[in-house]
């Protein structure tokens, strides 16, 4: 059932042949090959740059198991209390009410990897 769903979900690559994560309820993601890298990196560049202008703090947690996940969440949604919110030098504009750009990783293995699809869903993989 799973292989059927790794079939309909994904784009078939000819030249390499995908390795897929399957999430307890049975869906398949695959992984990333090595020139998704490069894109993705590129696109953590500009998501990281606007949000300092935000004057957000860039935090990131490495692994995405159970204590891994939890902190990210704990961490993205703490709020900076009224007193601190002030006007940044840099950017001129109070701080946000959410301080902290969380971003998360996980190690790309077919164990554990379908963890970071649910997470960018909203989905707790816990």
């Amino acid at each position: 059932m799973a292989e059927k769903r790794a079939n309909q979900s994904t784009k078939k690559r000819t030249d390499q042949k995908e390795i897929f994560s399957i999430s307890p309820d049975g869906e398949a993601f695959p992984l990333p090959l090595p020139e998704d890298y490069q894109k993705e990196f590129k696109r953590l560049q500009k998501l990281v740059a606007a949000q300092r202008k935000e004057g957000r703090e860039i935090v990131v947690v490495m692994g995405l198991g159970f204590v891994g996940a939890v902190m990210a969440g704990v961490v993205a949604d703490s709020e900076a209390k009224l007193s601190t919110i002030h006007h940044s030098p840099s950017t001129k504009s109070p701080l946000p009410r959410y301080p902290k750009f969380v971003i998360g990783v996980q190690r790309p293995s077919t164990r554990s990897y379908w963890t970071m699809p649910y997470l960018n869903r909203g989905i707790a993989p816990v």
